[in-house]
């Protein structure tokens, strides 16, 4: 059986990353990973299948005993990733699914060496901006937005693999394509050629 490893996607507002993360956890292959946030649940919400909802004095506990992979405070609230939640998806010998910004595929990377990056970015700066200003609710908002996505944009060279998002199907086929051909990496298939070395004795 193949290795696990954790997948990192980042993207800019505005390049559909949600939309592409929830496709690929329809694969068996995949799954996500529950990070944790002291605000209030949401109406439907459940804590362990949508966020661990924890206060903020276990939060910061958990910061201090560094059991947080990565975390930030927007606003009033923190939001992160306990390392016990991507752990646990690679014990049940699927590939942990983090949807995360640069600075947090920078240090998850650090941890997690085997860990694929891939970088998910609209066709061109002109549509990256368009798709932008209709999520955004005001022209400050938009070059905000925009600032921060063309920052994020000159840490590509960081990453394992860019991916392109100007068809959804075409764009999520690109995803598990280069899941699978990670997979198929030799070096995550110690067991099985370890056995097949040993077959020719």
């Amino acid at each position: 059986m193949a290795e696990c490893f954790p997948i990192i996607l980042s993207a800019p507002s505005g390049a559909g990353k949600t939309t592409v993360a929830n496709e690929l956890l329809k694969g068996k292959k995949i799954a996500r990973v529950i990070t944790a946030t002291t605000r209030a649940p949401r109406l439907g919400e459940k804590h362990g299948k949508d966020y661990f909802f924890w206060s903020v004095s276990d939060f910061e506990k958990a910061i201090k005993t560094k059991q947080m992979l990565e975390w930030a405070k927007v606003h009033v609230n923190y939001y992160g990733i306990p390392k016990s939640s991507l752990e646990s998806v690679l014990k049940k010998g699927k590939c942990p699914l983090l949807v995360i910004d640069v600075q947090g595929a920078k240090t998850v990377k650090k941890i997690y060496k085997n860990a694929v990056t891939v970088f998910l970015t609209a066709p061109s700066i002109s549509e990256l901006k368009r798709r932008i200003s209709i999520r955004s609710d005001g022209t400050k908002n938009i070059n905000v937005r925009l600032k921060t996505a063309l920052k994020e944009l000159k840490q590509i060279k960081n990453y394992d693999y860019l991916v392109i998002n100007d068809d959804l199907k075409e764009c999520v086929a690109a995803c598990r394509a280069i899941v699978e051909a990670e997979s198929k990496k030799v070096i995550r298939q110690k067991d099985l050629v370890k056995k097949l070395s040993k077959s020719g004795d």
